[in-house]
């Protein structure tokens, strides 16, 4: 195949994985169009040729578009119960432990638990989902208490998502304690955002 017809089956493939999936929103879009050039290579190096290049693409732009699908459905219910927020990586649900927990505690306030219980509700429906959960603390306190701390609080999170019915080999936990603020810890502001747990999800590019 020469240059100029490659060009002519390589774009309308590309344009497919932008355009053709993208309803439910640009996200969606920017998935389909990173899994076509992904597919893409993909294909060249399997097909050792530009048809193979072509296929790989087209492929690829339906596999990113689907996940896009499947992280834009999950984002638009999270969002009623929890700050979540689309990443290049997936979801991130940010829980502000002020809320869930009481100082120095890893036990869970009733209305924490609830909120917790919504999210683990809505979690069982995607089964095809990796949760990373992760403790944060400010830098109060002594770094090996604070990342203990940090692991138990997100341990408490975890344990309420599995009496929801997700899966505990869907979920990771990590302490992180201290080592990555989001705001000064100068400020009485800057340390209530660094105390939180974060919920990272994520699919498998395959599903």
């Amino acid at each position: 195949m020469n240059a100029w017809k490659t060009v002519g089956v390589l774009v309308p493939a590309l344009m497919l994985g932008v355009t053709g999936c993208a309803t439910p929103g640009k996200r969606t879009a920017t998935g389909a169009a990173a899994g076509a050039i992904v597919g893409g290579a993909a294909g060249a190096m399997v097909g050792e040729d530009f048809e193979g290049a072509a296929v790989g693409a087209g492929v690829g732009a339906v596999a990113g578009a689907a996940v896009g699908n499947y992280l834009d459905k999950q984002a638009r219910e999270l969002e009623q119960v929890a700050d979540t927020r689309r990443t290049d990586e997936g979801l991130l649900l940010n829980l502000r432990s002020e809320l869930l927990f009481e100082t120095d505690s890893a036990v869970l306030t009733e209305s924490a638990i609830a909120q917790v219980s919504r999210i683990g509700d809505i979690l069982v429906k995607y089964p095809e989902d990796r949760i990373r959960i992760e403790g944060h603390t400010d830098s109060r306190g002594e770094g090996p208490y604070n990342e203990a701390l940090s692991m138990r609080r997100a341990e408490a999170v975890q344990r309420v998502l599995i009496s929801r019915g997700v899966q505990p080999q869907q979920m990771m936990v990590l302490g992180m304690g201290e080592t990555e603020p989001v705001a000064p810890n100068e400020t009485v502001a800057g340390r209530s955002a660094n105390r939180r747990v974060e919920l990272h999800i994520d699919v498998p590019r395959a599903s």
